[in-house]
């Protein structure tokens, strides 16, 4: 089966094959990111695939509550009342998290029965009057009104503080201890005195990875943690070229040469730590290429410019 890459506001992030979009597809498509992502060359792309997966999911719940009012009313039959059914088990929507609070526990029902994939995590006010946040697993954040009849798939912004509140909420939900990070599974890259630190996972056949890694030498003063992180659905070769970096005796040497020059590391095989990087990923929900956490926390998305990079290593 052959997957095509995709981009997703500058992250490179493997397209999952073509098939009928239900709304979980739509929504993951259409989602609010993970992460705050940083601006690459599909940010103002008009028919992006996130703009298009957007209106897929108001289609979708267009279309079923159309069909939900269509459907014909069955005529009653004259009949002798059948014997009344057992008590049925409870419905997955019943199985609320231990997080919802008790108000929004209808609420949290009816969504679920309208999105029965997803595992509502959390619902609560969105800090706009009538319109409620609910969290979902993996950190996918929706809108709803308070009678729920409503949904809003996409980022809430504050107009007159300029502020997008959607990409706030995110970046609250989504920080790390670095401190759990095992920089043993990492390499170093230090520019300057080292003094600040970023963490960074990138897959050495990634064409945003390559030009993030153009931006570094403009940063000084900096530590990079790098850790390898092949996309192999994407980049058949990826695994091979990460192995062949970290078993090289000279790692920051032949990832220079990889990320800068082109050139292939040669074929090796040691101890490595790539599929601990690829577990380390997956629980972090880092799901494209480079993934940028700073020393607070904070994860960023994609491909960023040297001043972007020097503006948040300040804190911005």
């Amino acid at each position: 089966m052959h997957l095509m890459p995709y981009v997703w506001h500058g992250k490179y992030m493997p397209k999952r094959p073509a098939k009928a979009m239900s709304q979980r597809t739509a929504i993951n498509r259409g989602k609010t990111a993970r992460f705050p992502v940083s601006q690459g060359p599909c940010m103002h792309d008009f028919n992006s695939p996130a703009r298009w997966a957007r209106l897929a999911l108001l289609a979708g719940l267009a279309v079923a509550s159309f069909a939900r009012a269509s459907a014909p009313t069955a005529t009653p039959a004259v009949a002798a009342a059948p014997p009344p059914a057992p008590a049925a088990a409870p419905a997955a929507a019943d199985h609320l998290a231990p997080t919802i609070a008790p108000q929004y526990a209808e609420l949290a029902r009816k969504l679920a029965k309208t999105l029965p994939e997803y595992t509502i995590e959390r619902i609560e006010p969105s800090g706009v009057d009538g319109i409620l946040e609910v969290l979902m697993e993996g950190n996918r954040i929706v809108y709803t009104d308070t009678s729920g009849k409503h949904l809003f798939n996409g980022h809430l912004f504050d107009i007159d503080a300029h502020e997008d509140l959607t990409e706030r909420r995110i970046e609250a939900l989504t920080r790390i201890d670095v401190k759990q990070l095992p920089l043993a599974d990492a390499f170093d890259v230090v520019h300057g005195d080292g003094k600040r630190q970023l963490y960074v996972f990138e897959d050495p056949d990634c064409p945003y990875c390559k030009k993030f890694e153009e931006q570094l030498p403009k940063i000084n003063n900096v530590t990079l943690h790098i850790f390898l992180y092949p996309l192999t659905s994407i980049h058949p070769h990826a695994y091979e070229h990460a192995q062949g970096v970290w078993c090289s005796k000279d790692r920051q040497k032949s990832w220079a040469d990889k990320m800068l020059k082109g050139i292939d590391p040669p074929a090796a095989k040691c101890a490595n730590p790539l599929d601990r990087n690829l577990a380390l990923g997956e629980k972090l929900h880092v799901d494209g290429t480079p993934t940028i956490v700073f020393a607070d926390g904070r994860v960023r998305a994609g491909t960023m410019s040297a001043e972007d990079l020097e503006h948040l290593l300040g804190g911005g």
